[in-house]
């Protein structure tokens, strides 16, 4: 089953670009709460996710501040490692 990465935009860049540019590498998208990891209020999270440019623009012109999650897994053909310390705070 696929999880979902926080994926921060490019710089310069709207985030619709961003998503859209995402979709363009191959990776399937879907739109976050702003600010959060936590997908948007009556959405399907993860399992929404795609590579479609229309579904992508109709997202975030409907929800223009929306983070971006990317589909990990089969869905975008990759995986991701999210390595925490024992305590969950960054080491010094």
């Amino acid at each position: 089953m696929s999880s979902a990465a926080l994926l921060p935009p490019p710089p310069d860049s709207t985030l619709l670009k961003a998503a859209l540019r995402y979709a363009a590498r191959g990776w399937a998208v879907f739109p976050l709460a702003p600010g959060t990891k936590v997908p948007l209020k009556g959405s399907n999270g993860v399992k929404d996710a795609t590579k479609n440019t229309d579904q992508i623009r109709s997202w975030w012109t409907k929800n223009p501040d929306a983070n971006i999650g990317c589909a990990t897994g089969a869905a975008s053909g990759c995986t991701v490692l999210d390595v925490d310390t024992k305590d969950g705070l960054a080491e010094e």
